[in-house]
């Protein structure tokens, strides 16, 4: 989506917003921006910043309530921007915290005095890991050849041969000596 100079140079307090939504008049129809918000990691809220704009020329319908729906859920509404949205407009401010790594979609409803409604889409993506400019990152392998020394057969890998004897530098204890193939055992009393 290419930004026209109105939208990129238009002040909106702390940054810029991730959608517009013009709430209308008697006279001049309401319309919308899709919402695009920033990518975020699971389980990490993402907050969306909307610009609501009233005519200018007309009265605007008071604006009743604002709802916003993402992936069946409801995002929480920090700023609601409620009741008459001033000419120099409001920034109505809502939060959501994705579950699942993937783009996500929603849409944030708004019911003006009069009973019409205004609705934006919502758009956004989360990922599993931290989030960078250098494009997606994977904690997988993308290749199919074993990444690990563990061995992919039951034999053994080792070079060394194996042997019963142990590997620490302490004296083995054993039993007491077993008597030689040709010596008879000791009678037991």
């Amino acid at each position: 989506m290419t930004q026209t100079p109105d939208e990129s140079e238009t002040p909106t307090g702390e940054g810029e917003s991730d959608g517009e939504i013009f709430l209308g008049s008697d006279s001049e129809e309401a319309s919308a921006s899709d919402i695009e918000l920033p990518p975020t990691q699971v389980g990490k809220p993402v907050q969306g910043e909307v610009d609501l704009e009233a005519s200018k020329q007309a009265r605007t319908t008071p604006l009743q309530d604002a709802k916003g729906e993402i992936e069946g859920e409801e995002a929480e509404m920090i700023k609601k921007c409620l009741g008459e949205v001033p000419p120099e407009g409001c920034e109505l401010v809502f939060q959501y915290t994705p579950t699942q790594p993937g783009p996500y979609a929603g849409e944030l409803t708004l019911t003006l005095a009069d009973g019409s409604t205004v609705t934006a889409a919502i758009h956004g993506e989360a990922t599993e890991g931290p989030t960078s400019d250098t494009g997606p990152t994977t904690s997988e392998p993308t290749t199919d050849e074993p990444t690990t020394d563990e061995p992919t057969t039951d034999e053994p890998t080792t070079d060394e041969p194996t042997t019963d004897e142990p590997t620490t530098d302490e004296p083995v204890t054993t039993g007491p000596p077993t008597p030689a193939e040709d010596e008879t055992p000791a009678p037991q009393t």
